[in-house]
């Protein structure tokens, strides 16, 4: 996993390569590594398989998107082979971290459209993705660059063990600001949104967990171009 202080340092010249007007908003008062134990990293973008971004226990890594009106599409763009995996992309020619990137693009008339990034933690076996029991972590923390949007969605989602919904999994709305930023997400602050007619525990979601996402999105949508850039997804107790 790439040094955070060398992202630090870094991270105007990387953004600025990939989007110029972007500047890094990195504080210098890192707290010390913690001790492994105390940590489930999981996803730094720095595995592959077939040149595509994977897990660090290697789960796929996807790109996807949804809006209300069909012929009204969001688009998303990721990987260069026209997949739906997120392009890796480096602060530097010659740093070796990498992070994971991709473009989106709302239309309009749409009430609500969303473009995202999803982590599997483990690999699919026999078609089913084992599950992680992270309900004895505290937080949820990643770093993260936006444009185009004032907010992302985080979720955390199970499926496949019992607690599966259609939509509307435990989540939390997170304000971005400008440059390439730290979060973190308290776990027992993410709940189902109003809407949701089909509760479930949050507790339970988080002891079958087999994916986290973090998705852009809009209501009562405008035509809008944007990214997301996402390194260092980590649990931490």
């Amino acid at each position: 996993m790439g040094s955070r202080r060398r992202t630090a340092a870094l991270v105007a010249g990387a953004v600025l390569a990939i989007v110029p007007a972007a500047a890094a908003q990195r504080g210098g008062d890192e707290s010390p590594p913690k001790a492994a134990a105390t940590r489930l990293v999981y996803a730094d973008f720095e595995q592959t398989d077939g040149g595509k971004a994977i897990s660090v226990r290697g789960g796929g890594v996807t790109v996807s998107s949804y809006q209300e009106v069909d012929l009204q599409k969001t688009t998303v763009k990721g990987a260069a082979d026209g997949s739906n995996a997120p392009e890796l992309v480096r602060i530097k020619p010659d740093d070796p971290n990498h992070l994971a990137k991709f473009d989106f693009a709302f239309k309009a008339p749409n009430q609500w459209a969303g473009a995202g990034l999803e982590i599997k933690g483990q690999p699919d076996v026999d078609g089913k993705t084992p599950f992680d029991d992270v309900s004895g972590y505290k937080t949820l923390t990643f770093q993260l660059y936006g444009k185009g949007v004032e907010s992302v969605r985080v979720e955390a989602i199970s499926r496949g063990h019992g607690v599966d919904l259609p939509a509307g999994y435990p989540q939390m709305l997170i304000k971005l600001r400008p440059g390439l930023n730290t979060y973190e997400v308290a776990l027992k602050a993410l709940a189902q949104p109003p809407w949701v007619e089909i509760k479930q525990d949050t507790r339970k979601i988080l002891q079958k967990l087999t994916a986290v996402s973090i998705t852009a999105y809009c209501e009562g949508c405008r035509p809008t171009e944007g990214m997301l850039i996402v390194d260092n997804v980590a649990f931490d107790k």
